[in-house]
């Protein structure tokens, strides 16, 4: 385990390094390193042990491309040490006066996929769509639509509200909350229909509550370029999805429909 992070933090390093001289152009930079002591997507519990996860974000012109990862530090899913999901983001974000308004895709792959699906043909992947739209106001409310294109069909919504306290200088505490919802063939494609409840609405279009989540933060500016920020998270799922996963009696996503888990993340920013 010391090695495996001490790997990861040494290619952090040497990223960092690596892209000081864009700095010296319109172009942005984000890279960070997060170990958490668990990995919770959209309220589903995917690792139920600690897990690291990298990323790096370039930024152009309001254009982003980015990067990011999830590696298991144990083999509760079947692979220890490698990564069992990569996500490639491209999009671009308008910044007016009082609203941020962005767009762009989002491609999942799953290079690890034994445990997923039996003897794959192929390795898993599927791609969505997004439309994004905050508000630069009181609590910064947030709307984002998810629209899968290729293996789920269906769509997700999520709004979240922030707000910031100042601590000192260097540090802020940030608190915050969303809650998120699926549509039918969301639910139908990471919870299964055979399993579906008859409240899940049948219209297209039409959504239910998934998923909710409390979150606080405190990033902290160790230097010009390098903030550290632990948080830490509880996340539930909801309604239809919660009778799911707590019926299944512990297969789906680990019998976990409620996780409280923790972050560490270290970013360097040029």
């Amino acid at each position: 385990m010391k090695k495996l992070i001490m790997t990861a933090l040494a290619g952090l390093v040497l990223v960092a390094m690596a892209t000081p001289v864009l700095a010296l152009g319109p172009v942005d930079v984000n890279a960070e390193l997060g170990l958490h002591s668990k990995y919770v997507w959209r309220g589903m519990v995917t690792s139920p042990d600690m897990v690291l996860q990298p990323a790096v974000d370039v930024n152009l012109l309001g254009f982003t491309a980015g990067f990011w990862g999830n590696m298991d530090t144990s083999d509760a899913n079947g692979y220890e040490s490698e990564f069992n999901e990569i996500d490639w983001t491209i999009g671009y974000e308008m910044n007016l006066p009082f609203l941020n308004l962005g767009t762009g895709f989002i491609y999942y792959r799953f290079p690890n996929p034994s445990d997923l699906v039996p003897e794959p043909e192929e390795t898993p992947s599927t791609t969505e769509l997004y439309l994004h739209a905050s508000a630069n106001v009181i609590l910064s409310p947030s709307l984002t639509f998810y629209q899968d294109i290729d293996k789920i069909k269906g769509g997700y919504w999520e709004a979240s509200i922030s707000h910031g306290m100042p601590l000192s200088p260097a540090a802020n505490m940030e608190l915050g909350a969303g809650l998120g919802l699926g549509s039918k063939g969301y639910i139908e494609g990471y919870f299964g229909p055979a399993t579906l409840l008859p409240s899940v609405p049948e219209v297209p279009g039409s959504a239910t509550m998934t998923d909710a989540y409390l979150t606080a933060s405190i990033p902290y500016n160790l230097a010009l370029f390098f903030t550290i920020t632990p948080s830490v998270t509880y996340t539930t799922l909801m309604s239809d999805v919660k009778d799911i996963v707590d019926a299944a009696d512990g297969v789906a996503y680990h019998g976990e429909s409620d996780a409280f888990y923790w972050s560490l993340t270290g970013t360097f920013t040029f």
